[in-house]
Formats: C-alpha cells, structure tokens, sequence
C-alpha cells in the first residue's frame, strides 16, 4: 500500500476486547485508528474527521441502525462507507443492515482473513472515488477558467471587426473590408466552436453519445475549408478538395468538425511555401473515408509511433515557425474513437503526409 493513501479507520463497539482486537490486527499497516465503545463520542469524531471506513456493531446498548444514521447524517461522513459487525445467528439484523444501505456486513467471531480483506478493499475504493471526484471538480474548475479566458478575447475580435466593417462599409478600400468580413466569420465561428468543445469536454460520456445526427460530409468539410484557407493563405499552400460521391457520416457535427480542422491545420503547418493539401471524401462499405494529404515534410518514424499517445509526443514547429500545444492530433483520436471510429497514417518523411480517417455511414 503506499504511504501516501493513509487509511482513516473509525471503529465502534460496546466490548473494550473488540476494540483492542481489531485494532491490533492494523497496527503495522497504513491506517489512522480511531475505537471507541461510545456512540457520542463516535459521532463527535465523525463531525471533526472525514474517515474512510466505518466499523460498527449492529447489537450495542444504543441501536446500531441509529447510530450509523447519527454517523452519516454527519457532513464530513454523509458518503463514508459503513461495515456492520454481527453475530451470524443475527439474521434479521443482516438483512436489515443490507436493507438500510451498508457496504458489507462481517460476522463474528472474526477470520482474519476476511476481515482484513474487507476493511482495505472498501476503504481503498472509497478513497479512489473521493479523489476521482476531486479530479472532477478541479476539471470543471479548469474549463471554466479557459471558458472565460478564451471567450473574452474572441468577443473582443468580434466586437472590434464588427466596428472595422462599419467604418470601412463605404470606402473604396474594398481589400481590408474583404480581410475585416475574414476575421469577423472567424471569429464567430471559432467562438462556437470552442462553446461546443468546452461542452462536450465538461461531460464527455454524455456529449459522445447525444446530438448523433446525418451530417453531409461534403458540406461539412467546405465549411472547415473557409476556417483554415487564410491560413493557407499566408503560406500560399493551395487547398483542394476531392468530393467522391454523397458521404452521409452519422455523428456529432461540432466535434466531427474540429477533428477535420485540426488535420487540416496540422498539414498546412507542416507544409512549405507553395504546397498543396487536399481533402477527398469517399465510400467504402458501410464506412465514409477522409482522406487528408499533403506534399509537406513528412514525419520520421520513431515520432509517428506514438503520434496519438498522450505524454509521448512533442509539438513541433511548422515551416513556417508556427507553433501549437500537441494536443490536436490526440483531442482528434479521442473524438474518431468516440464515433467508432479509426484511423490510418501514412507518411515518408521529405515528401508528405497522409491521414485516412474512417467513420461510420449513416443508415
């Protein structure tokens, strides 16, 4: 066991004997003990101390059952689990401790064995669930600091090329009113889709089955083309897409969306000065495939191993100095492996790059 998952033990029984006995048998592990033979006491201890597991006997001068209500009205032990201690002749009690929402019941006289057992396997699982549910609630705590830190400054890109396209509405400078209009639909868009992604993040089993619905592929993919061509743009990188059939893909559209955007992204930035990157779309079976492509540097063997692995891959700089976090390939699998979906790469390093991603048709 290791020294850092310190067990917090609260033991309850009317027979000083007992109290010694069990106690003794956790002496030399990694638990904090607490044995007392009154309720009161017990109670008191459960207002100042959270416990990982309570032992309690069923039969004691005050009534067990009311004692463990007493006990788990307590805010610091409301989801402590409970172990009932009775006599195996006790069989109402049993059922009645089972009844009234114990976690185990150990009979006496005690097997050691068993009694050990029981007591490290509930109080270990109790503490993973506490610290699962503290990792819950510092990530929520997370996504609403990047909710509000990436919002603000996109209200303030739209806020401000909404103000641009005004004053340049009836000027002859018909070049930066086409820029201001590139920014501003950016902007809304990449708001949105961040809105989505936040969404989806804050409660992913949930947001991975709901909101499935027909998504046109075709239509899809020439959305995410105007989001990435002004960077094309700036690397004068030609974006070509293959339309190969009707391609009805059944899956969550925002999230289907950012998973083509960052491939995209991902092979411009990794694409020279003058370069092509297409993206081709067709069937296959009960599949639809997206084939993305391009003549960029290519990736080296060793890397593309562990291309998808959280903590074995690195961000690399773009051609063009460009920099990212190396979290867009993974966010990426993540959302192919919610839809049931796979993927395939294919790359040779000096002459480019190709990512075959296979989702499942709508029927």
């Amino acid at each position: 066991m290791n020294n850092i998952d310190l067990i917090n033990l609260l033991i309850i029984d009317d027979k000083p004997e007992n109290l010694k006995l069990i106690s003794s048998f956790f002496e030399d592990a990694n638990y904090i003990i607490k044995a007392t033979v009154l309720p009161d006491e017990a109670i008191n201890f459960c207002k100042e101390i959270e416990f990982d597991l309570i032992l309690l006997d069923i039969r004691m001068p005050t009534d067990g059952f009311q004692v463990c209500e007493s006990l788990k009205s307590t805010i610091k032990n409301a989801d402590t689990p409970v172990i009932f201690m009775a006599e195996k002749t006790d069989l109402e009690n049993i059922s009645k401790a089972f009844k009234s929402g114990c976690r185990d019941i150990i009979t006496k006289p005690f097997q050691l064995d068993e009694l050990i057992s029981k007591i490290t396997t509930h109080s270990l699982l109790h503490i993973q669930h506490r610290k699962i549910n503290e990792l819950m609630s510092a990530k929520d705590k997370i996504f609403s600091i990047i909710c509000h830190d990436m919002r603000s400054p996109y209200h303030s890109l739209i806020g401000f090329s909404d103000l641009l396209l005004e004053n340049l509405n009836n000027t002859e400078n018909t070049e930066a009113y086409k820029y201001s209009q590139i920014i501003n639909k950016l902007s809304v868009k990449n708001l949105e889709l961040l809105d989505s992604l936040i969404g989806y993040a804050r409660n992913l089993e949930k947001a991975a089955l709901e909101s499935f619905e027909k998504i046109n592929a075709t239509s899809l993919i020439s959305e995410v083309l105007q989001i990435v061509q002004p960077s094309a743009l700036l690397k004068d990188i030609k974006l070509i897409q293959e339309i190969g059939g009707a391609a009805e893909i059944y899956g969550k559209k925002d999230l289907i969306a950012t998973m083509i955007r960052n491939f995209l992204s991902n092979a411009i930035k990794f694409t020279n000065k003058g370069g092509h990157v297409s993206i081709q779309t067709k069937q296959a079976g009960d599949w639809i495939e997206i084939i993305i492509s391009d003549n960029g540097i290519g990736i080296e063997d060793k890397r593309l191993k562990t291309l998808f692995e959280y903590g074995k891959t690195k961000s690399s700089m773009g051609t063009n100095g460009e920099v990212g976090t190396g979290y867009g390939l993974m966010l990426s699998k993540e959302i192919i492996d919610k839809h049931n979906g796979r993927i395939t790469v294919d790359s040779q390093p000096g002459i480019g790059t190709q990512f075959k991603i296979s989702l499942p048709k709508y029927k």
